[in-house]
């Protein structure tokens, strides 16, 4: 209620300022234009990468220091460092990089996107960037009537640059006009605590406009408008860069560990260069007084000063903090170590920020698969009452018919119906919406993947019709039917050992289909010896009516299970490579 309440409030003093003071309203017409141009440029990088962004940031990311520098390059030139996160946060949720390169593509980011106030300084003030925001938006618009993706990419971006610099025209002129009606310089606060105000003041605005690029634009527009000092500037710039700290923190809410301790690096990296930077003020003032001649900024262009000076405390700052980057990840771990992450109801690998970007989403959906396949395999194993460190190699195999086999409390529907249901439930819906965003492609593999989730679940409600039998005849007197089940034990064993097998193994996909075949051949010889058995034993009366009729029930239902095993091995275990191809194809 506070909340409505208060955005409420909001409105109506913003709406009384635009209607009674026209400079205001030009300012803040700019500050809107300004994000409109950064929405469109996120978005446009995204269609018109096709992927290539992902991709990069997956190639070049081999240790720290080619993550710090790919996320400052990539950062430079789609100017959005929230979407750098959103990629990040979508890597580290399918385990494709470490969270010490998450966290050093991060720092990287913040560096890359001081390049902001480096063009609104050096472009925006100077020449009037309005006569190019014209044109850019009106091909802008052109290209996005076009039916191919990358086109659509292409416009949205030259949008974006236009509306940016439409905004930044906008919210100079506004602050000039601002300047004339009332000095705001005059208020200006000395000392420590006019500092310590803007540094607050810088913050508020940032988490307000969910930007630090447009609040830099702001503060270096008023700058050179004369309506805030320099130093107070720099104050604010300080603040511009920790209020992104609150940012990445409500983004991270909805995210998964990896997420929520991405925002926790991000947040220690803001604070403490944020607190450099304000301890050590006036020193880094008097630096970037000594480096502006070097770097051709005369003594009077403050707004050139300002971008030097938010550069120079970035840089600062990594230079201290990207050793400590293991100690990071170290006490993010402790700090963020949720409990309920660790039931097998949470999905591990679904993340909101893959759904648009087809290949993350399709490796997310194939890790979660393969999450519930893994869950489900433990019961299934503790139905017929092997536990899995009793499954770990070929010899572990061998040795099950001789052991002594002590029953483990499983119920089945239970495991169903609290943990395995809610994540093939997951699974499904997040399937569902990320299709919407794919290829015919990628959507038939998707489909496979959903069919493979669904045979999981039928194997664990098949597994729990044979398992009271498997219970009971595993310590019958009767050697017959005992050894019948030991061998239905076996089998089941057996095939999820294979299965196993081709996710360990790192085999190429003739090698995946030739030992999935090859267990197709077994299961049918299988079927043909169990078969002959089991007359034999009828005809020989070894075993009673009742014991035949479970007994072929449940071998019929031990062969589908084993089969089903195999099915989904041949949808899950498909490589990488493959994947890759999907991911690469042309969405357009």
């Amino acid at each position: 209620m506070f909340k409505k309440l208060f955005i409420i409030f909001l409105l109506l003093i913003t709406g009384f300022y635009i209607v009674s003071q026209e400079n205001v309203k030009i300012i803040f017409a700019g500050i809107a234009i300004f994000l409109i141009g950064m929405h469109f440029m996120e978005d446009g990088f995204k269609l018109f990468s096709g992927g290539t962004l992902e991709k990069i940031l997956e190639k070049f990311t081999q240790n720290n220091y080619r993550s710090l520098l790919t996320g400052f390059i990539s950062t430079s030139i789609v100017q959005s460092s929230s979407l750098i996160s959103v990629i990040v946060i979508s890597f580290l949720s399918v385990e494709i990089i470490s969270l010490s390169q998450g966290l050093a593509i991060i720092f990287g980011a913040n560096l890359g996107s001081t390049t902001t106030a480096w063009i609104v300084s050096a472009l925006g003030l100077n020449i009037k960037i309005s006569l190019y925001a014209m044109p850019m938006i009106i091909f802008g618009v052109i290209f996005r009537f076009s039916k191919n993706g990358t086109y659509v990419g292409l416009g949205d971006i030259l949008l974006g640059l236009g509306f940016i610099f439409l905004g930044i025209s906008y919210m100079k002129e506004g602050f000039e006009t601002l300047k004339d009606a009332i000095d705001l310089s005059q208020y200006a606060m000395q000392g420590a605590l006019g500092i310590a105000i803007y540094v607050v003041i810088g913050a508020i605005a940032t988490v307000i406009i969910q930007s630090s690029g447009a609040t830099m634009a702001i503060i270096i527009t008023a700058l050179a408008g004369g309506n805030i000092l320099y130093i107070d500037a720099l104050a604010l710039a300080i603040g511009a860069n920790v209020g992104t700290t609150v940012t990445a923190v409500l983004g991270s809410l909805s995210s998964n560990q990896n997420g929520k301790r991405l925002a926790f690096g991000h947040f220690v990296f803001n604070i403490v260069t944020g607190l450099i930077a304000l301890v050590f003020i006036y020193a880094l003032k008097d630096l970037v007084d000594i480096l502006s001649p070097y770097l051709g900024i005369s003594e009077n262009s403050y707004s050139m000063k300002l971008a030097l000076f938010h550069t120079i405390f970035n840089i600062l700052g990594i230079s201290l903090l990207l050793p400590f980057i293991p100690l990071i990840v170290k006490v993010s771990k402790n700090v963020i170590n949720d409990d309920k992450y660790k039931k097998s109801s949470k999905p591990k690998y679904l993340s909101k920020e893959n759904i648009k970007i087809p290949y993350n989403a399709m490796v997310s959906i194939r890790k979660e698969v393969i999450n519930l396949y893994e869950n489900a395999q433990k019961a299934i194993l503790h139905a017929i009452s092997i536990h899995t460190s009793e499954l770990k190699t070929r010899e572990d195999l061998e040795k099950l018919p001789n052991k002594t086999s002590t029953k483990i409390d499983t119920n089945l529907d239970d495991i169903y119906q609290n943990n395995l249901k809610l994540l093939y439930s997951e699974i499904i819906e997040f399937s569902l919406v990320s299709q919407q965003h794919m290829n015919k492609e990628q959507n038939e593999y998707v489909t496979q993947l959903k069919l493979a989730s669904n045979i999981i679940v039928k194997i664990l409600k098949d597994t729990r019709d044979i398992q009271k039998n498997m219970n009971f005849y595993l310590n019958s007197r009767n050697e017959y039917i005992k050894q019948e089940y030991i061998q239905i034990r076996q089998e089941l064993a057996s095939f999820i050992f294979e299965v196993n097998q081709l996710n360990n193994e790192e085999l190429d996909e003739v090698e995946t289909s030739a030992l999935i075949q090859s267990n197709k051949d077994r299961r049918t010889s299988l079927d043909i010896e169990n078969s002959k058995r089991v007359d034999d034993l009828i005809r020989t009366e070894k075993i009673t009516s009742k014991m035949a009729t479970s007994l072929i029930n449940d071998s019929t239902t031990t062969s589908n299970i084993c089969k089903n095993l195999l099915r989904i091995a041949n949808i899950m275990f498909i490589r990488d490579e493959q994947l890759r191809k999907l991911g690469e194809s042309d969405e357009t």
